[in-house]
């Protein structure tokens, strides 16, 4: 079956083809706007640049934002030759995507400059967000968005504890230190932005306690912090080291499948090649794979019955004990 224009724009937008020049140079497009757009938000926030060259970050803006429109409509249109959107409501069902979202942000901004009197403030924060969209394009930021999905649960039960220990640890030095200093600790909300940046370990020191029993809280609370910070750091940690041992073992076992009595052929390494870009492995981490695959295959060969005039393989037949 042919491939229509909607399909290959679905290709040619859905992930980066090494082997097409097409994909390279529209992912690469799309890749630098996103740089430039976010550099140029981030200098136009200086008063003295952005009265000086007002008319480049205007043309920036403009040229970007028509790109990330064109490619936010050419992404809903190609949406129903997306498998996972294919049927009914395709189109609807991508729209809500999270990624279709960001990608819906990304023009929000010069909307709301356009036609409200939203503060400019507010709009230029929004367009940061455009280096959401990067994540397609860089595999580390895709791989650390699927850990975090994959360890909400975790994540949501360590969260609870952690707020609920904030909630004790602000009444108890509301307690201790309100009639010491009634301006500092006028109320929970005051208690509890204390009880924050010290069981984050920060401790901006703008707010001490002076009681010796709120000075004892004081250090119970950030010590008891530090093990608070450091339980999603080691989730996150285990987590990340668990997807890329996975995703190692689906490559070795990809490679184990090609390389089974085959040459390292061309084609071969073109099909590795996809599969390692796909898991977002190194080129060292590929390399160690199949090194190691084919040292496997060249032992099981070596240790094989051959015949000693042709050298091809024995194939033996058992039989019975009796015979």
């Amino acid at each position: 079956m042919t491939p229509t224009l909607r399909s290959k724009t679905q290709a040619l937008l859905h992930g980066v083809d090494r082997k097409s020049r097409l994909s390279l140079i529209v992912h690469l497009v799309l890749a630098s706007a996103i740089i430039i757009n976010v550099v140029a938000v981030v200098f136009d926030s200086v008063a003295v640049l952005a009265e000086r060259h007002y008319i480049l970050f205007a043309t920036i803006e403009v040229v970007c934002t028509l790109i990330f429109t064109i490619e936010y409509l050419l992404r809903v249109w190609s949406a129903p030759d997306n498998p996972r959107f294919a049927g009914r409501w395709s189109r609807l069902r991508y729209m809500a995507t999270p990624m279709a979202l960001i990608d819906l942000l990304a023009i929000l901004p010069i909307i709301l400059w356009l036609f409200t009197s939203i503060d400019l403030r507010f709009v230029r924060i929004v367009r940061l967000l455009r280096l959401l969209k990067f994540t397609r394009y860089s595999t580390g930021l895709e791989l650390m968005l699927m850990v975090f999905r994959q360890q909400l649960g975790i994540f949501g039960a360590a969260s609870a504890a952690l707020a609920c220990l904030l909630v004790f640890s602000a009444g108890a030095i509301y307690m201790a230190e309100h009639e010491a200093q009634p301006d500092k600790f006028a109320n929970l909300l005051d208690a509890l932005y204390w009880s924050v940046i010290t069981l984050a370990t920060v401790g901006y020191g703008d707010v001490v306690p002076v009681t010796p029993f709120g000075k004892f809280l004081a250090s119970i609370i950030s010590l008891t912090g530090i093990g608070i910070v450091a339980v999603p750091a080691g989730i996150l940690a285990s987590a990340f080291n668990s997807e890329l041992r996975r995703r190692e073992t689906a490559y070795r076992h990809q490679v184990s499948h090609q390389l089974a009595g085959k040459r390292l052929t061309e084609r071969v390494r073109n099909k590795l090649k996809s599969h390692q870009e796909e898991l977002g492995l190194s080129d060292e981490q590929a390399l160690s794979i199949v090194a190691d695959i084919r040292d496997v295959h060249k032992s099981e060969s070596e240790d094989a019955l051959s015949c000693p005039h042709c050298h091809q393989p024995l194939h033996l037949t058992l039989k019975d004990a009796e015979t």
